[in-house]
């Protein structure tokens, strides 16, 4: 069995808030543990709640029943393509149902009504080069189409209905998204919450069935989607522990049996779509296959970046150094893991397929192959920031260390900090992290720096300053790189 969990005290550790604490920065900056939990002050506390509008009059549009139907194919093609833990013939019955007879006080209502919030957020992907990279432009991009006001009002009304659900599949559906569209508010807390009551719900509605007597007489579609929900309410709770110090819900250590979730039906086995569900067919279409194949290599590249974390974090930075050859020796077998994996890239999500190069999901999934190697190779930006230059392991560990610095930049400088997305609050921590390692490397002088550090340091302020008015947390964080910048640079 595959674990995909990480220990406690090794979550985190790839933070920006545990690179503060590095000894090359001690003194320029307080201790900070976690920049969200620190939050205690009363002004930093009022702008976290005035984040949700709290008034009639700041609902946007409201709650329409004649946008369902546009709602649906933005959250399918934009949302759902990136997390499918949806069954699309059912969601778009559930759809059709709520245009034709209303709302009702219920799982599919729900279902629908937090798919519509999302959609009011989703907008298509931009590539940088199509931006001049500035704050304003990017600000000027991001609210082109996005409708955060009218997104809040399907919100609550989505939210009035979860309270009554009872425990099930569907439940679980409603509580990860309720977290997906926190994370698209930039509330990581919030959305700790709903992902934490969705690994629950999922480990009761399991537990509840190995107690019955009678054979597990389950359906292949049932079966399915709960695959999917199992590994996308694990992934987002793995993700949410890396950057913040929050305890597991014990849904990874359940020795679920599949490796991997199995895809729809309809996409294993293409058949001819029965024409009642046919109500969002035109239009904006989920690229189903190409999805598929995103989804399970984001399964697959965050095990392997757990592994790595767990693996070269489990005794701490001070191991790094204690250790160094034993760290060369996993930094070079888990590389070769990475090399592998990406031999195994489809071509339709495949970023060496230059006719993919601008794809929303290519660009996600080349961001992962690169930040895991980023991460393998931090150790030895640590090693040389802080050994004396005669240490006899520099020869050979600064090539490394400079990998990193390379991969940091250029992670850097290929982000798109304008685009509102689930993974937006994760994107602006790791540029605030990606920052503090090239600052780090120019405050010891040890370095050859690479071509455009400055840039890249400059559009990791930008990142953060883009999102920093909805997330108190990475206001401080911004305020924290703008002052080591000035006492660097």
């Amino acid at each position: 069995m595959i674990r995909f969990d990480i220990p406690d005290h090794v979550a985190a550790s790839s933070n920006c808030e545990a690179i503060l604490r590095w000894p090359i920065f001690g003194g320029m900056v307080p201790d900070f543990h976690s920049f969200i939990l620190e939050i205690e002050d009363d002004d930093d506390l009022e702008c976290l709640g005035q984040a949700r509008p709290t008034g009639l009059g700041n609902m946007g549009r409201g709650v329409q029943e004649d946008d369902f139907m546009v709602l649906s194919k933005k959250f399918l093609a934009y949302v759902h393509v990136k997390n499918p833990v949806l069954d699309i013939p059912d969601f778009k019955a559930h759809v059709k149902n709520a245009i034709e007879n209303g709302l009702r006080w219920d799982g599919p209502s729900c279902l629908v009504l937090i798919a519509c919030a999302l959609a009011c957020f989703a907008t298509p992907f931009q590539s940088e080069s199509t931006l001049s990279g500035t704050p304003e432009s990017m600000r000027s991009s991001a609210s082109s189409s996005a409708d955060p006001d009218t997104a809040q009002a399907y919100y609550f009304a989505a939210k009035k209905r979860l309270g009554l659900l009872e425990p099930s599949l569907l439940q679980v559906q409603c509580l990860f998204f309720c977290g997906v569209f926190e994370m698209y508010s930039l509330h990581p807390l919030q959305a700790w919450f709903y992902f934490n009551q969705a690994c629950v719900q999922f480990k009761n509605i399991l537990w509840r069935r190995t107690q019955r007597r009678g054979p597990d007489n389950i359906s292949q579609k049932t079966r399915r989607l709960e695959q999917r929900l199992y590994w996308s309410c694990m992934k987002s709770e793995c993700e949410l522990r890396c950057e913040i110090p929050l305890p597991s819900s014990g849904i990874s250590r359940l020795n679920y049996p599949d490796l991997f979730p199995s895809p729809p039906s309809e996409v294993a086995s293409p058949v001819a779509r029965p024409s009642a569900l046919d109500i969002l067919e035109d239009d904006i279409q989920p690229e189903e296959e190409t999805s598929w194949f995103y989804y399970l290599a984001e399964i697959s590249s965050r095990r392997m970046l757990n592994r790595a974390i767990s693996i070269m974090g489990y005794h701490g930075e001070q191991a790094w150094i204690r250790n160094v050859a034993k760290v060369v020796e996993k930094c070079k077998d888990i590389d070769q893991q990475i090399n592998v994996w990406c031999l195994h890239i489809p071509s339709q999500i495949n970023w060496q397929n230059r006719e993919r190069s601008g794809n929303e999901l290519v660009h996600y999934i080349q961001n992962r192959a690169e930040s895991c190697r980023e991460w393998i190779h931090r150790p030895f930006v640590y090693y040389v920031v802080h050994q004396p230059p005669d240490d006899p392991w520099i020869p050979r560990v600064k090539p490394l260390a400079q990998k990193c610095l390379d991969l940091s930049v250029e992670l850097l400088l290929e982000a798109n900090p304008h685009h509102r997305h689930h993974g937006t609050w994760f994107m602006a921590r790791a540029a605030m992290a990606r920052a503090l390692l090239v600052l780090a490397a120019v405050k010891s002088g040890r370095f050859r720096l690479p071509d455009r550090w400055r840039q890249a340091v400059d559009s990791a302020t930008w990142a953060l300053q883009r999102w920093y008015g909805e997330a108190p947390d990475l206001r401080r964080a911004a305020s924290v790189l703008e002052d080591l910048v000035g006492q660097i640079l």
